[in-house]
């Protein structure tokens, strides 16, 4: 029997994936839930592993390359099949040509031609052009021995003039520019949501609090026997919100465009906190689940967590997922305060700055006391400006003094 493995649904946003990494090669005997690859989509890094027991029969992908949803990845025999069997096994969705002609060379939905990296490779050192080479690998991908063929079929091609600037796809960048390179797919990602995020009618409130009991409560938080991460002012911050989050319902309520009797509002139960943490890969916002209710050492233990797996990119897609507010926090960078944008299906986000010490009133004279600036920026189809206000007003009150820590 042969079984194959395909790019499956990884969310309704989520058409296409590119192979991160193989871990098998054809001959390879793996059991049901061995890792097979990597894949890669504008989410999140996700492990593709066996669904069940046999022999790695035949790889249809390429790290580097670009698949679609449903496309085969990889087959897995039990044994009893032939390699006849094995090779004529179709590997590709159904109405998807397996190869096409060499006028109209194999692309993938970027328009990038089908071709394997060391394709490239050999094709550029042999001055083969891969627009003319007949791809016979799945899909039409075209091959080393592609390359390797078109080149021997033929002169030379003729000498190329000095290499032009670095440029997408081949197409030399636009006039004014001396680069242009591609977005990676989280780039990818970010630009098409915040777009989305434009889109929304969007307003902001901001106060400024008095964070001297919120840093002398962080100093004086006992650290709990065993704990693997120390509490911080996120974790503080979190908790804060998701007992704001309890407190107004408002805050986990989406605005949904599509509802089964039109437009609507959907409310998620609890209170899970996004966090958005900047990584090289772009912004990321995993989630921590339960926010009202957990202890902050453990907070702190799956911040700690969820931090690393986002700057690593191994962040699954239900780890960023269900958030009902996000919390970004640009202190680290200095920044004093900001509007951040709404994360499209939330109903708002709050951006924090860094503690400045100002001169305030103290009685009958004056103080200085480290301060912090919060921003709570709200779907106004979801919220008015007097709601949101109530709701950032309470914030500032269990910051200030009256948050019953769960340490």
């Amino acid at each position: 029997m042969i079984t194959p493995v395909v790019m499956p649904q990884m969310g309704l946003e989520v058409t296409e994936g590119t192979i991160a990494a193989l871990h098998v090669a054809p001959g390879t005997p793996v059991q049901s839930g061995d890792l097979l690859l990597e894949l890669e989509t504008d989410k999140a890094l996700t492990e593709i592993v066996a669904p069940c027991a046999g022999t790695v029969a035949r790889i249809d992908v390429t790290v580097g390359e670009t698949v679609a949803l449903g496309a085969t990845l990889v087959l897995i025999t039990d044994g009893d099949v032939d390699d006849q069997e094995i090779a004529v096994r179709p590997s590709v969705p159904t109405g998807e040509p397996v190869a096409q002609s060499a006028s109209e060379p194999a692309r993938n939905g970027h328009g990038r031609l089908r071709a394997a990296p060391v394709a490239r490779r050999v094709a550029q050192e042999l001055g083969v052009a891969l627009e003319s080479v007949h791809g016979t690998g799945p899909r039409g991908r075209i091959t080393r021995a592609d390359v390797e063929r078109a080149a021997g079929a033929g002169p030379p091609a003729p000498a190329q003039p000095p290499a032009a600037p670095p440029s997408v796809n081949g197409a030399p960048p636009p006039a004014g520019f001396v680069e242009l390179v591609a977005l990676s797919a989280p780039r990818r990602a970010i630009a098409r949501r915040m777009t989305a995020s434009q889109a929304i009618p969007q307003f902001s409130l901001e106060r400024e609090i008095d964070a001297s009991w919120l840093l002398a409560s962080k100093q004086a938080l006992p650290q709990p026997e065993g704990a693997s991460a120390r509490s911080g002012v996120n974790d503080m911050l979190a908790q804060a919100v998701g007992e704001l989050i309890l407190r107004h319902p408002a805050l986990a309520t989406s605005y949904v465009d599509d509802g089964p009797a039109g437009p609507g509002l959907g409310r998620r139960d609890g209170a899970d906190v996004g966090l958005a943490v900047a990584t090289d890969r772009g912004l990321m916002v995993p989630v921590l689940r339960g926010a009202h209710e957990r202890p902050l050492h453990e907070l702190a233990a799956e911040r700690v967590r969820l931090v690393g797996a986002a700057r690593s990119g191994r962040l699954t897609l239900e780890e960023m997922s269900g958030a009902a507010l996000t919390i970004s926090n640009l202190g680290r960078f200095g920044v004093d305060r900001f509007a951040a944008m709404l994360n499209p299906g939330e109903a708002a986000i709050l951006a924090v700055g860094r503690p400045v010490d100002r001169i305030r009133p103290d009685g009958r004279g004056f103080a200085m006391v480290p301060t912090l600036a919060l921003t709570l920026t709200i779907d106004h189809r979801v919220m008015d400006g007097a709601t949101g206000g109530l709701a950032l007003a309470e914030l500032c009150d269990l910051l200030e003094g009256t948050m019953a820590w769960r340490p």
